[in-house]
């Protein structure tokens, strides 16, 4: 029995130094989260009136075709698709919900006849993907926590380039969209052309209003800068949403992990409490035993 007691004493403060960590981890989860989260939030007007304006000019973009960065190239022989996961894990299901659409999404573009070069960021991603045997083309691990614009340039320019140069037709990204503290789907957008994610009705409603729209110095230039400005702004929304997602992910798994230690802290100290209780009664009778073995 002191045996037991003991055993069950080394287990009880294992627990306990583990739920230490885990809270620990799930508060700076939390910091995060909420600076995080507020930047997501600050980026939504500004990144929905950029989708508004963009949406109103494709029309014109296709009649008047000044910049390749609208341009809808049918069919679709090659395409880019990069994918965001997390450098870190302890997260929960994020990275491998984001792997398995990652997977699901190269496996239509292949099976719709594309060719796919897949670009990965993150070393969960990287790290899943040589896992499954999934080629990649480039990976970098250098994204931070905390993402900046400056990151968001040095993604966009990759892609713009393999756009532009037109060694693919298509660029898609699969990451994590934050919605709401309820919602962070995975999601698989089309980030160029410029335009293509924009719906069939912006579009339309816009199209009677080409004539409406003056261009100085010229529609060229004014088009070639919107569209850059509008992907790196794109970028830097997916590189805050996948973050936040990441955060809230890592909160939500380490308050699990707390709470069942808390459960089989309590569990073991139950046994403990057993245990050594047992121990005293088997004393008490081994003394009342031998008290009466002298009489």
């Amino acid at each position: 029995m002191p045996g037991a007691s003991k055993s069950i004493r080394k287990r009880i403060k294992s627990v306990g130094s583990t739920k230490k960590i885990t809270r620990t981890m799930e508060m700076v989860a939390t910091s995060k989260l909420q600076r995080t989260q507020g930047r997501v939030l600050a980026s939504r007007p500004y990144q929905a009136g950029m989708q508004t304006l963009v949406a109103a000019l494709s029309s014109a973009v296709e009649s008047l075709a000044v910049s390749a960065l609208f341009e809808q190239r049918t069919p679709v022989k090659r395409v880019l698709v990069l994918l965001l996961t997390s450098n870190r894990g302890l997260c929960g299901g994020y990275n491998s919900n984001l792997i398995r659409m990652c997977r699901e999404h190269v496996r239509s573009l292949e099976e719709s006849g594309a060719e796919v070069i897949l670009h990965v960021a993150g070393r969960k991603g990287v790290a899943g993907m040589r896992f499954a045997r999934v080629p990649v083309a480039e990976s970098r691990v250098d994204l931070s926590d905390a993402p900046t614009y400056a990151e968001a340039e040095s993604v966009a320019a990759r892609l713009l380039d393999a756009f532009i140069s037109r060694d693919v037709d298509r660029v898609d990204i699969v990451f994590a969209d934050f919605r709401s503290a309820g919602s962070q789907p995975p999601t698989a957008a089309t980030l160029l052309p410029v335009g293509a994610a924009a719906s069939e009705k912006d579009k339309k409603d816009a199209h009677g209003h080409v004539d409406e729209y003056l261009f100085d110095p010229d529609a060229g230039a004014i088009f070639k800068a919107l569209g850059a400005v509008y992907t790196t702004n794109t970028v830097y929304r997916m590189l805050l949403s996948a973050v936040a997602s990441e955060m809230l992910a890592r909160r939500v798994a380490m308050k699990s992990a707390s709470d069942n230690a808390d459960d089989m802290e309590r569990q073991l100290t139950r046994a403990y409490n057993r245990a050594r209780q047992a121990g005293i009664t088997q004393e008490i009778a081994e003394i009342v035993g031998g008290a009466a073995a002298l009489e």
